[in-house]
């Protein structure tokens, strides 16, 4: 019982510390993940010695394996393979590029030849959590520099199972190169294969079965289901020898292939934040402040030239792959930190004896002052890129490489407040789209903020054509002036029959006029903020949310005007 309580006891404070610091970093609008490195340090066996970081390193681990299950999930095979070229073409020369010339650097430092290659590796990988929290933080997902960044990161983690591997071999425990890759390949074929076979046959029936009851009880059965298979992937690639993260990641593009993606990524959001947390926390219970003081110009130096050797690399390659220098410089900065998969990494080595452990914990503090650093860094970067990449006039090509990427995205025409409540509608689902807008001024300045606004005609295909919108799902027209409105409509109804078209119209009296120029739906303005005000006052006198969202909504399927019966089921099909 005393045990028992001793647990509890450090539960609590673990979360009391953390609940403080995030709080008080969140007030000073810093990043929550330097509140979870500052709460870990305080607490940790370095700091007041309250908790051991032991004690959290699981389920560190474990907030990881969300972390790349959750990036499965927002991806498609699809839209993999539209972004092949940043994942395996920037992604493999950035970690290889890296990874060799922090060697040759380790190497006339006077580092051994086996501890430079771990060190290498270890530090050609970026922070995976931290890059994508900066990102959604700054709203950046459906930008070129969000969108580059996630494709180097994925690069990236498949990278940390060849390094994993080298380990034992540069130990000594894992006889030659070539045999030791090959039994590393061999298994993570069969394991993978064996995911796809297994997933592919009984996600879908699986989940169907489940979602068939409408009962709160079949949503607690599916958030259940939902962490078996995240979790039990992982252990299968983990059983094999392999990264824990790489199951879990491969786990989450096989739900995402199924119409069960969204309610998926609702059930593994909480575990995921809170077990994020507790790995951020880990990272900072590390922190040996008493090493870091008595090597304070070391560890200031090592970490500059870090972030100088990396964030080189990627605007170098970045301007090899035609990316704008704004972007370049935007995208090396934010990339240019030490990364969670290195922690893994050097701990082993220590453990191996490959890397002192001296070494090992100076390496281990010069990635967490990197990852530390990254808020500050991405701001700057942004900074930047909004200075050197302001749209003065229409760039065609500029345009295409931006976009060469996407796929299945939305297409916003008119940029105002319509349109901005639109994209942030998308961005809450993760759903990538371009927005477009006239106004020069209004370009720049959304551009600043990390919407992704092109300047231009909307009714131009010429323009239309620069940002996809042959691959694009839909087009929302959301400018004001009518006239500009049905000349976009027309113009793309005219290439595009087939393009699903929704506009807004502030007078229904003249619908034909829509439907004539193409619009597929028509939404009304009066009407939908009358329902707003409505729903609003039957809140405000006891009336249920429920009923507030289906009285809502049978007032909108009746109301809201769409095509005639028989062009609308022309057109679905």
């Amino acid at each position: 019982m005393e045990h028992n309580t001793d647990t509890l006891i450090n539960i609590l404070l673990i979360i009391l510390s953390a609940v403080l610091v995030v709080a008080i970093f969140k007030k000073l609008k810093l990043s929550p993940v330097l509140g979870y490195f500052v709460a870990g340090s305080i607490i940790g066996e370095n700091g007041q010695a309250i908790v051991s970081s032991k004690e959290l390193e699981f389920f560190g681990e474990i907030g990881v394996v969300f972390l790349l299950f959750a990036i499965g999930l927002e991806l498609t095979f699809e839209r993999l393979k539209a972004m092949r070229k940043h994942v395996f073409g920037f992604g493999s020369a950035q970690v290889i590029i890296t990874a060799i010339a922090i060697y040759t650097v380790s190497r006339l430092c006077g580092i051994g030849h086996s501890a430079a290659i771990i060190i290498g590796g270890g530090f050609a990988l970026s922070s995976t959590a931290i890059v994508l929290q900066v990102i959604a933080e700054n709203r950046e997902q459906s930008t070129q520099v969000g969108r580059l960044s996630l494709a180097v990161l994925l690069m990236q983690d498949f990278a940390v199972v060849p390094l994993l591997v080298i380990v034992p071999m540069l130990s000594g425990e894992g006889g030659a190169l070539v045999k030791s890759m090959g039994e590393a390949l061999i298994k993570a074929i069969m394991v993978l294969v064996l995911i796809f076979v297994v997933g592919r046959a009984f996600l879908r029936p699986v989940f169907h079965s489940i979602s068939s009851s409408n009962s709160a009880k079949s949503n607690e059965l599916f958030m259940a289901t939902t962490l078996l298979i995240a979790l039990g992937a992982a252990w299968a690639t983990d059983y094999m020898g392999l990264s824990l993260a790489l199951g879990a990641f491969v786990a989450g593009l096989l739900v995402a292939e199924t119409e069960f993606q969204l309610h998926a990524e609702e059930s593994i959001a909480p575990f995921k934040a809170l077990l994020l947390g507790l790995f951020f926390m880990t990272v900072g219970m590390t922190i040996n402040l008493k090493l870091a003081y008595d090597n304070l110009m070391l560890i200031a130096l090592l970490s500059l030239s870090l972030l100088a050797i990396k964030a080189l690399i990627i605007f170098l390659l970045s301007v090899a792959f035609r990316f704008s220098i704004g972007v370049s410089i935007h995208s090396g900065l934010l990339l240019a930190q030490g990364g969670e998969f290195a922690f893994i990494l050097f701990r082993l080595a220590g453990e191996r004896h490959i890397v002192d452990d001296k070494v090992s914990q100076i390496l281990l503090l010069v990635i967490t002052i990197t990852m530390a650093l990254t808020p500050l860094l991405g701001y700057i970067g942004k900074l930047i890129s909004s200075k050197l990449d302001e749209a003065s006039e229409v760039d065609y090509e500029k345009n295409n490489t931006e976009i060469a990427d996407l796929n299945n995205h939305v297409i916003i025409l008119g940029f105002g407040r319509v349109g901005k409540m639109v994209a942030r509608l998308l961005e809450a689902e993760n759903v990538h789209y371009i927005a477009i807008d006239i106004d020069p001024e209004h370009v720049a300045e959304q551009r600043k903020e990390g919407f992704p606004v092109y300047l231009g005609d909307s009714s131009s295909i010429k323009l239309l054509k620069s940002v996809g919108i042959e691959r694009c799902s839909s087009v929302i027209v959301a400018m004001e002036n009518k006239v500009t409105l049905l000349k976009s409509a027309r113009a793309i109804s005219h290439m595009y029959p087939y393009l699903p078209i929704v506009a807004r119209s502030a007078d229904l009296s003249r619908a034909t006029d829509y439907y004539d120029a193409g619009v597929k739906i028509i939404v009304p303005e009066t009407y939908e903020t009358g329902l707003q005000l409505g729903g609003a006052v039957l809140k405000s006198i006891g009336v249920s949310e429920f009923e507030v969202s289906r009285i809502k909504n049978q007032f909108r399927a009746g109301n809201y005007i769409r095509l005639p019966k028989q062009e609308d089921e022309e057109y679905s099909n």
